[in-house]
């Protein structure tokens, strides 16, 4: 399933041609679950001013002043569509990102835009063509700009640094639980967790800086089935990083878009490593789709 990460450099080329509808909006709420979450979180690290929200929060966070952008990936995500719903009875201006399901259906049936995307077999797999209209959403709203090249470029100039340092990550993961540690690079240490749940089927937690400095680093007097890795060189990454004696990836590049799209690829990389290491098919799902399920049920899909 290696050849699904490979691909990003063709799918963040195509993804810089996907239209976006021009909207305004005095603030901009993001809703999504599990990949289709970390578009807009990511984003967080480029200091778009984007609160975030799911199905409990999202009544409170919304008003007809705001511009909510919604996204799944599969367009049949509970949480998702209801949050749409719900945004909707407060009159917020809606935008939705998928590449069909009951989202689209719902979406057209309430003359909402819809930013329609093909991508991969996986959410997963498919964050170039979630991320990338996600940026240009944001970039209009706020007025930023961006060369969205450098997503491109990161994957395409890290490729062989981080498929090496993949290995070296897969192999240490030996009996033991990775644990993610991040401050500016937060978001992507929740990716890493992300990605070894879902395609190696294996446990991994994440923590941010400087929070865990106060409080979870003290778990490693008796935590020696714990890996910490540390993502970024900040100076309290750094602090982190020197207490746990923990593992520290460097971002790579001057640019934090480059970053973005090289650590990303990483985490891909290293959890279809890890798979492999573990016997296991990255692709197949056994637990979640149950949950789904469920949770289909609860909100009536």
């Amino acid at each position: 399933m290696l050849e699904n990460y490979l691909k990003w450099p063709e799918l963040f080329e195509e993804a810089k041609g996907i239209e976006v509808p021009e909207v305004r909006g005095e603030r901009v709420v993001y809703t999504g679950m599990g990949g289709s979450y970390i578009p807009g979180k990511v984003a967080e690290i480029l200091d778009f001013p984007v609160d975030y929200a799911s199905v409990p929060g999202i009544p409170r966070r919304v008003d007809e002043k705001t511009v909510v952008i919604a996204v799944s990936y599969s367009g049949t995500t509970g949480e998702t569509i209801e949050a749409v719903k719900m945004a909707l009875k407060k009159g917020s201006k809606v935008i939705v990102i998928t590449s069909g399901g009951n989202l689209e259906k719902l979406a057209r049936e309430n003359n909402v835009p819809v930013v329609k995307v093909k991508g991969l077999s996986q959410t997963r797999y498919s964050f170039p063509v979630l991320f990338t209209p996600v940026l240009k959403l944001l970039s209009y709203l706020s007025g930023a700009k961006l060369n969205l090249d450098l997503l491109k470029e990161g994957v395409v100039q890290g490729k062989e640094r981080m498929m090496k340092l993949a290995e070296e990550l897969a192999t240490s993961i030996n009996d033991v639980i990775p644990v993610f540690y991040a401050s500016k690079y937060f978001p992507i240490a929740i990716r890493f967790k992300q990605e070894v749940n879902e395609n190696a089927k294996y446990p991994a937690f994440y923590g941010e800086i400087p929070e865990v400095n106060h409080n979870e680093i003290e778990s490693y007097a008796n935590g020696k089935y714990l890996l910490p890795v540390v993502i970024g060189n900040e100076d309290l990454d750094k602090v982190t990083s020197q207490v746990l004696n923990a593992r520290q990836i460097q971002p790579i590049f001057s640019d934090v878009l480059m970053n973005i799209s090289s650590l990303m690829f990483l985490a891909g990389v290293m959890s279809i490593k890890l798979a492999e290491r573990m016997g296991v098919n990255p692709e197949k799902l056994s637990i979640i789709p149950k949950a789904r399920s469920l949770t289909s049920n609860l909100f009536k899909l």
